[in-house]
């Protein structure tokens, strides 16, 4: 499959405008892994060589593991559903124990409204957390969640 350039040189053969580069920011951007539109996440489109994050993460993350398999990292699009959903239930079991004598001294956020509010706010703020850490968004809500609760005990 042939890579598509992003941008146009355009040349007027007079040469002061002969550097000249168009955006081609309206066109259509393909995978050049699987050769499919790229749609969602075009903003990082460049970031994961243009590729969807998914053909990029099989790529460049998942070897050597088997493509049906979690590899381990973050946001492995094989990962079972299950593993999520019990490093939630570590996660909230752990933030429990954090209670065992009394509120824990490294949180901020010690009484329930400011902490839900602190969940909340990290909620509507976790895209630009895993885009400052050059991080797709995981796509597992549990996986989320438990990021989330963790935050929560120190997001202001």
């Amino acid at each position: 499959m042939q890579e598509k350039p992003a941008t146009q040189r355009l040349s007027y053969g007079v040469g002061c405008c002969d550097d000249l580069v168009v955006s081609d920011a309206g066109r259509a951007l393909e995978c050049r892994r699987c050769g499919r539109p790229v749609r969602v996440g075009r903003q990082n489109y460049e970031l994961f060589e243009g590729m969807h994050y998914v053909c990029f993460h099989y790529e460049f993350e998942h070897d050597p593991a088997d493509p049906d398999e979690d590899c381990g990292v973050a946001g492995c699009p094989s990962a079972p559903a299950a593993r999520h959903k019990e490093r939630l239930l570590g996660e909230v079991r752990q933030l429990l124990a954090d209670w065992s004598d009394g509120p824990p001294a490294n949180w901020d956020n010690t009484t329930l409204p400011d902490y839900l509010e602190a969940l909340a706010g990290w909620l509507n703020d976790c895209d630009g957390y895993y885009q400052s850490r050059g991080l797709p968004v995981p796509w597992n809500g549990w996986e989320v969640t438990a990021a989330a609760m963790r935050a929560a005990t120190l997001y202001e």
